[in-house]
């Protein structure tokens, strides 16, 4: 039996510790979710709290032969925004297809969880440009972020073709290094 399977079987029996496991694992989620059907983010925390009760509640409902607990989570969350829009009156537009949320209207802008990783991303970026070298940094500047070629930046820079492809390879190597811009890339991309 595979982790998923046995973290889903405890969390259908009712267990604390799976639902700890469940929640950590598919917070990000129902988050991203909940902001499909709320714009502010006092509305999406709210709403957030309020599928997480609903899931504690229907817990012992959750039938592994069924299908995976992702898409449970998905129709949980669905369901309950759409129960707490028709509680205030409110309701998506009509032209919205509901069961598609992937199609959906507001979706367009960035959530409040990817507007959270930029700031704390390009946070972590200026940090790490305050302990480059000059040379370096215009590196990271003007190759990585620009896109200038090996040829554009040693115009730039002064310097030789030979010096940039070096500069690059210190800085890539200065950047595999940095445990924080590391452990951002992988929460960014996870």
């Amino acid at each position: 039996m595979s982790d998923d399977t046995t973290l889903q079987v405890r969390f259908a029996r009712g267990e604390s510790a799976a639902f700890l496991d469940v929640y950590s694992t598919n917070a990000r989620n129902v988050r991203r979710w909940v902001a499909r059907f709320f714009r502010t983010p006092f509305e999406q925390e709210e709403a957030a709290q309020e599928v997480w009760l609903m899931v504690h509640r229907m817990q012992s409902s959750y039938d592994v032969n069924r299908g995976a607990l992702g898409p449970w989570l998905r129709a949980v969350t669905a369901n309950r925004c759409r129960e707490l829009l028709r509680a205030k009156g409110r309701r998506p537009d009509a032209s919205v297809p509901i069961d598609d949320l992937d199609d959906a209207l507001w979706l367009e802008g960035p959530t409040v969880d990817e507007r959270f990783m930029s700031a704390t991303l390009k946070q972590a970026v200026d940090t790490f440009r305050q302990s480059l070298p000059k040379q370096e940094d215009t590196v990271l500047t003007k190759g990585l972020g620009e896109g200038l070629t090996n040829e554009e930046l040693a115009g730039v820079m002064g310097v030789t073709v030979r010096q940039t492809k070096y500069l690059k390879k210190k800085l890539v190597a200065r950047l595999a290094a940095s445990d924080t811009l590391r452990a951002l890339a992988k929460e960014w991309l996870s």
